[in-house]
């Protein structure tokens, strides 16, 4: 495992690579607002600064927190960019929407933005909103098209009670406000000097990908209209390792944590 001292190291070379300074966010928990606070205190530590470089590992989270990051994050710098190691998913795509530009290896994915909500029954459970969306568009379609719609109807009437209709409303929502957030980040930073792409880059990620795991390479992603960078030799070294380390590093403190269990 890299020590403290060795990962210090390597941002520290990042950053005379990048000209930046370097903020680390690394989670397997889902991004939300919690975030927030720690990073405004890491921030006030570093002062206003020209460029922010935001290394990113996300599998994704809560639908508003993405814009709230990136708005803080640009209180303090003219520049930002999110380096990206391996995974930036679903909300966490939606960060790299509000960047300059996006730093990608061989291995670096984005995804659909599909942000997580509550699962419709098992309120502690998190889920993607368009599997939600897209399982009532499935029993839409079923009674339309059965030969027993009676029946089809009886069936979802069964499954739609157990289901809140205030949650129902809340997903719509949720899906309109991925893509009017897409659009606004778009608009501001990544593509403002590309109008005519952000209706495209937005209903791509919005409804283009079926899979909440898409994943959408470095390549793909410079196809689609997103500003993509990619790193090579020693910068790709340095990000690669730092990835490494912090995997490793969070990988012990959950082994420490079974153990006490």
């Amino acid at each position: 495992m890299l020590k403290a001292e060795e990962r210090a190291s390597y941002i520290e070379r990042l950053e005379e690579l990048r000209k930046s300074k370097v903020l680390i966010y690394f989670s397997y928990t889902p991004l939300d607002d919690s975030i927030l606070v720690p990073l405004y205190k890491q921030l006030k530590e570093i002062g206003h600064t020209q460029k922010i470089d935001l290394v990113l590992h996300s599998y994704g989270g809560a639908v508003d927190t993405p814009y709230k990051v990136v708005m803080l994050i640009r209180e303090f710098c003219e520049e930002f960019a999110v380096i990206v190691p391996f995974v930036a998913k679903s909300a966490a795509s939606m960060l790299v929407l509000g960047a300059d530009e996006v730093v990608m290896g061989p291995i670096s994915e984005l995804g659909p933005i599909d942000p997580l909500v509550k699962h419709p029954t098992y309120k502690d459970v998190l889920v993607p909103v368009q599997a939600v969306w897209h399982c009532l568009d499935f029993f839409q379609r079923s009674i339309v098209n059965s030969n027993n719609p009676e029946v089809s109807s009886m069936i979802a009437a069964q499954m739609l009670s157990k289901l809140d209709p205030w949650l129902i409303g809340d997903y719509e929502k949720t899906i309109k406000a991925s893509r009017q957030y897409a659009e606004t980040l778009l608009s501001l930073y990544m593509l403002k000097d590309n109008p005519e792409k952000i209706q495209i880059v937005t209903h791509a990620l919005t409804e283009g990908y079926y899979s909440h795991g898409y994943p959408i390479g470095r390549r793909e992603a410079k196809e689609l209209g997103i500003k993509v960078t990619e790193a090579h030799g020693e910068m790709w070294d340095v990000i690669w390792n730092l990835y490494l380390g912090y995997e490793k590093l969070f990988k012990e403190k959950d082994n420490e944590e079974q153990q006490k269990d």
